[in-house]
């Protein structure tokens, strides 16, 4: 099935709640699943026993979870619920490409910043301080150019904004699925927000076009597909419309992958 990437705004006072109590990360998940969420509204591809399975399951987590009386289920349920009138947005396995094209990274540990400028005056360095290993066995291999490509962005330097808007943010939590979950604060948000919209549909595309003609392309876009930087560019459009819609409800934001 493969790993799929998703963003989920949330209010501040939820986000609130799962720093004060991050196990009810997994019981916010499952609530999507109730009967009465917005989600059956449009999952009408999900029937028959199918989806009383899928909403029995959830009831029953939510049932079990230890809460502290039955008057704070009841108000988490409904504020939950709340939250999902607002669906997640999914993107998919294209994510990994996608977070290639916007910070710039090809590969997926942390990176030190939230958004940067691609220029040659303020280019992003990741430190190898804890990838002694790393640097090691590369340099025997004389391997420089890949750790170049580990602590530098490959793209080439376009003066756009660098932005960490699908890995970015603060772990939270037990490691679920294949990551922790990550959230980033409504500042941050709109941070992000702002350079997705300063880089523009123009300027993700150009990236896209400047990477494709490399002679030494990176292995995470299928370079061959003429229709590639269509669908990974109605990608970037939703992801900016979704951060520009939490900035303007004042929300936080949840990524992972799952």
């Amino acid at each position: 099935m493969g790993i799929v990437g998703e963003l989920k705004q949330i209010s501040p006072l939820i986000l609130d709640k799962f720093k004060i109590n991050s196990s009810l990360l997994d019981i916010f998940f499952s609530a999507k699943y109730l009967a009465e969420s917005h989600f059956w509204e449009e999952a009408i591809y999900i029937s028959g026993n199918s989806r009383l399975n899928i909403q029995q399951q959830s009831e029953d987590k939510f049932k079990e979870f230890k809460w502290a009386d039955n008057q704070q289920r009841e108000n988490t349920r409904a504020e939950f619920l709340k939250e999902w009138q607002i669906s997640e947005l999914s993107l998919g396995k294209s994510w990994h490409e996608l977070h290639f094209l916007l910070p710039g990274y090809t590969h997926t540990h942390k990176l030190s910043f939230l958004v940067s400028k691609n220029s040659s005056n303020n280019l992003p360095k990741i430190s190898l301080n804890n990838w002694s290993l790393f640097k090691i066995f590369n340099t025997m291999l004389g391997n420089q150019q890949y750790i170049e490509q580990y602590i530098s962005p490959t793209l080439d330097i376009d003066n756009l904004p660098l932005v960490n808007a699908i890995l970015g943010g603060t772990e939270i939590g037990s490691k679920e699925g294949y990551s922790k979950h990550r959230y980033l604060i409504p500042d941050e948000v709109r941070q992000v927000a702002e350079a997705l919209s300063e880089l523009s549909e123009n300027g993700f595309i150009t990236r896209y076009k400047r990477e494709e003609v490399k002679q030494e392309q990176v292995g995470i876009i299928d370079w061959s597909e003429p229709e590639t930087v269509e669908w990974l560019t109605e990608y970037y459009k939703e992801i900016t419309a979704y951060y520009l819609a939490a900035t303007n409800l004042g929300n936080a934001m949840l990524l992972y992958l799952t």
